[in-house]
């Protein structure tokens, strides 16, 4: 039973998650596109600095609302199953899930060929890592073989990663002393 249990909480954390955090990114690109790029800042900021500045702030707050959206998104669905989960694992997670996700992207393309004409330790050493970067990429292969979109994996990336930041993240409950504070 507690498998089952976990099973279940783990997939509605996933898909809470990834509903929360994909609502909170549309909502995020309405606003900055719509609002702020299209009818705020219009033809007036053509300059390469500023265009640069207003978006990263958008992708910066973008970024951080999906993070939050989801994190939250998980913490509620684990409240409904009786755990208390901390919010700073869960963003510490999500918030690397993504660049998991360009690394396997990464690894689909390597061109081995730079590395040129090996010596004897990138001649041990090439075909250990060429096997070990198929093996890792492999379901990244498959999904795009298959025609598969590669966004749903980001949307997936976020919850599975905080997830993962929760439960590989080891919480130590310290008492503070009226002393000590």
């Amino acid at each position: 039973m507690k498998t089952k249990n976990n099973i279940t909480l783990t997939v509605g954390q996933i898909a809470a998650g990834s509903v929360i955090g994909l609502a909170g990114g549309w909502m995020c690109l309405l606003i900055f596109e719509n609002l702020i790029w299209q009818s705020l800042l219009g033809d007036r900021v053509n300059h390469g600095f500023w265009v640069g500045l207003f978006l990263l702030i958008s992708l910066s707050v973008t970024y951080g609302t999906v993070i939050i959206g989801a994190s939250t998104g998980i913490r509620f669905v684990s409240r409904k199953f009786g755990t208390d989960i901390p919010l700073k694992p869960l963003c510490s997670g999500a918030f690397l899930g993504p660049p998991a996700v360009v690394g396997l992207l990464a690894l689909l393309n390597v061109p081995w060929e730079i590395f040129g004409r090996p010596n004897l330790i990138l001649a041990l050493l090439l075909p250990i890592l060429k096997t070990l970067a198929y093996i890792v990429s492999l379901p990244m292969r498959g999904w795009v073989h298959l025609g598969l979109p590669i966004e749903i994996w980001y949307i997936l990336a976020i919850p599975i990663g905080a997830i993962l930041g929760y439960r590989l993240t080891s919480v130590e409950k310290t008492q503070v002393t009226a002393e000590q504070a």
